[in-house]
C-alpha cells in the first residue's frame, strides 16, 4: 500500500466560522484565483490545486486523486470566502514546497477533470477537512486493529456514511467546530482518510462515492460558479466506464460512475423489458478502452413500446436518492449536455432527463443512428425548444442548474446499445439551422426538412421542427436558408453547392403545404 503525504488543515473553531444555526442559505462562490499568501494570485484550476493534489496527494491512484481535487478546491474555496487568501504549509494546505519535486501530468488532469467542482451542504461551503489517517486491510476504508498508522492521525477521521450520519447527526470531525443535532454547523462534514481513499479507489470506486464515505452521503457535490461563469471550464467528461492510473503507472480497474444501476431499477422502465441489462464492455468503445453495453431484452408477448430509463446516482447516496439532485453532479445549464451511442438496431430513439433540482423536464427524442458507427447525441440547453415537460413541475424551460436524472432508450424489440463518454459542455450550442445536428447547415439539413415537411410533431429532434412548434414548414425552412454553410462540415466534405440548395429551396416554398 503507497503511504499518503498529507499536511493536516488547521482545527476550525467557532470564532472563526460563525455558529451553525445562525448560517443562512447562500449560492456557493467559486473563484478563478486563489490568494496563497506569499505567492499572490494564482489560478485555481490551472496551478493551484495541481500542486496542492501533487504535494497532499500526489501518490494516489486516480480517483483518490479526483476525491483529493475537490477537497482542496472545496477547503480553499472556504478560505477565500471567510477570509480572502489561504497560507502555504501546515496551517492550511501545502502549495510550494522548496525541493520537493512538480506536479505531474495526472495531477493537472485531476484538477481539471473537477474543474470548480466543490461539496456544499444546505448551499453552504464546506471546509472539507482531510488528513493522511490509517493505511486499512480492508474489506472497508475503516482500518482494522493493528492497521498502520504512520502520522497518528487516524483520530480526526470520520465515516458518516458507515455510521448511518445524514443531515443534523453529522457533526464533523473534531478537527473543527462541531455542530449538534439542535445547533448544527454545515461547515464541518467529516475529514477524509487519504490512505483510506487510496484504498477504494484501488478497489474501483468512483470519486463520487469515495467523498460520501468521509463527508456523508447526503453531501452535494456542485460545480460553483467563478467569475468567469461556466463557460470558462469547458467540456468535462462525467462518465467513460474507462480504467485508470496511478502515478506510478499502475493500472486499476474501471467503474460505471453514476450509471451503476441496473435499467429495471427505475419503476418508470416498462415491464416489457424486464431483464434487461447495462455492464461494462471492452468490445467497443468511443474512447479508451471501455464502453457500458446496454442489451435490452424485448418482451413480444407483451407488445406495445418500451422506456428504458437508465437512471444516474452515485452508489454510496443511498437508493432513495437515485436520479436526484443529491446523488449526481450539479452542473450550470449552459451548453450541451450529451452522450455517444453505437447500434446496429433500428428502430431506437433517445432522450436525457434532467432534475433542476425539483422539476423533471426531458430532451425532444433523436433517433439512434444504426449503422454500427458511433453517433453523438446531445441538448442544447441554452434552447427550450429543445425540451419538453415531464413529470413533477416541468414545463419544457430548464432552471440554472440541473443534474442528469436519466437517460432514456425508446422502441419496441430487442436491441444492443453502446453508451460511452457522458459529457457537459457549457460552450457547445446546436448551430441554429442544423437539423441533423452534424455541426453544418447544408443539403442534408434541406432533405431531412423536405421529407417531413408538414409533419406534426413535438418530442423528436432532427424531424426539421426547429423552432418546436408542432410543424415543419416554412418558418423552419427560413431558418435553414438564413443559416446556410454555417458550421463546419462533417469530415470536412465539401457540401453541394449553395446555388443548387437556394434552387431546391425556392421549389419547396412553391410547393409547401399551409397549415
Amino acid at each position: 500500500m503507497k503511504l499518503i503525504r498529507c499536511q493536516c488543515v488547521p482545527v476550525l473553531t467557532s470564532l472563526a466560522l460563525g455558529l451553525g444555526a445562525s448560517q443562512a442559505a447562500m449560492a456557493v462562490p467559486g473563484y478563478d484565483t486563489i490568494n496563497v499568501v506569499g505567492f499572490g494570485n494564482v489560478s485555481t484550476d490551472t496551478d493551484y490545486i495541481p500542486h496542492v493534489v501533487y504535494f497532499e496527494n500526489g501518490l494516489a491512484s486516480y480517483e483518490a486523486l479526483l476525491a483529493q481535487a475537490v477537497a482542496a478546491r472545496s477547503y480553499a474555496f472556504y478560505r477565500m470566502e471567510t477570509g480572502g487568501s489561504i497560507q502555504n504549509g501546515t496551517v492550511d494546505q501545502v502549495y510550494w514546497r522548496n525541493n520537493a519535486g512538480l506536479p505531474t501530468g495526472i495531477h493537472y488532469d485531476a484538477a481539471l477533470d473537477t474543474a470548480g467542482v466543490v461539496i456544499s451542504y444546505a448551499n453552504i461551503q464546506v471546509a472539507a477537512f482531510y488528513v493522511a489517517g490509517a493505511i486499512p486491510s480492508g474489506p472497508t476504508a475503516r482500518p482494522n486493529p493493528g492497521d498502520p498508522d504512520p502520522t497518528s492521525t487516524q483520530q480526526w477521521v470520520t465515516y458518516p456514511l458507515y455510521d448511518g450520519l445524514e443531515g443534523n447527526f453529522n457533526s464533523g470531525t473534531p478537527l473543527g467546530f462541531q455542530g449538534t443535532p439542535s445547533n448544527p454547523f454545515y461547515r464541518n462534514r467529516g475529514a477524509m482518510s487519504q490512505n483510506g481513499s487510496d484504498y477504494l479507489s484501488d478497489n474501483s470506486m468512483h470519486y463520487l462515492d469515495i467523498l460520501r464515505v468521509y463527508y456523508g452521503a447526503d453531501i452535494q457535490v456542485e460545480v460553483a460558479v467563478s467569475g468567469a461563469g461556466s463557460d470558462g471550464y469547458g467540456y468535462r467528461t462525467l462518465v467513460d466506464f474507462d480504467n485508470y492510473s496511478d502515478r506510478a503507472g499502475n493500472t486499476f480497474q474501471g467503474h460505471e460512475g453514476t450509471f451503476g444501476w441496473s435499467p429495471n431499477y427505475s419503476g418508470s422502465t416498462t415491464a416489457n423489458i424486464a431483464g434487461s441489462t447495462a455492464v461494462r464492455d471492452s468490445a467497443f468503445a468511443f474512447t479508451g478502452g471501455h464502453s457500458q453495453r446496454i442489451d435490452i431484452n424485448y418482451d413480444e408477448s407483451e407488445g406495445g413500446d418500451f422506456l428504458l430509463r437508465h437512471v444516474s446516482g452515485a452508489q454510496l447516496a443511498g437508493a432513495s436518492r437515485v436520479a436526484t439532485q443529491t446523488a449526481n453532479l450539479l452542473m450550470q445549464t449552459d451548453g450541451s449536455i450529451g452522450f455517444w451511442l453505437r447500434t446496429l438496431d433500428a428502430g431506437l430513439q433517445v432522450s436525457i432527463a434532467v432534475d433542476e433540482p425539483n422539476t423533471g423536464d426531458r430532451g425532444l427524442r433523436q433517433d439512434i443512428i444504426a449503422d454500427g458507427q458511433w453517433h453523438q447525441y446531445f441538448w442544447d440547453m441554452d434552447n427550450n425548444a429543445e425540451w419538453e415537460a415531464w413529470t413533477g413541475s416541468g414545463n419544457g424551460t430548464l432552471g440554472s442548474r440541473f443534474t442528469i436524472d436519466s437517460i432514456q432508450i425508446f422502441g419496441d424489440s430487442d436491441a444492443t446499445v453502446w453508451l460511452d463518454e457522458v459529457f457537459w459542455d457549457p460552450t457547445l450550442n446546436a448551430q441554429a439551422g442544423d437539423v441533423n445536428r452534424d455541426g453544418y447547415v447544408g443539403i442534408d439539413d434541406l432533405d431531412l426538412l423536405l421529407a417531413n415537411w408538414g409533419a406534426v410533431s413535438q418530442i423528436e429532434l432532427g424531424n426539421g421542427d426547429l423552432n418546436a412548434d408542432g410543424f415543419v414548414d416554412d418558418s423552419d425552412l427560413a431558418l435553414v436558408l438564413a443559416n446556410w454553410s454555417q458550421g463546419t462540415p462533417p469530415g470536412g466534405v465539401i457540401p453541394e453547392p449553395a446555388s443548387l440548395a437556394l434552387l431546391v429551396m425556392g421549389g419547396a416554398l412553391l410547393t409547401r403545404r399551409r397549415r
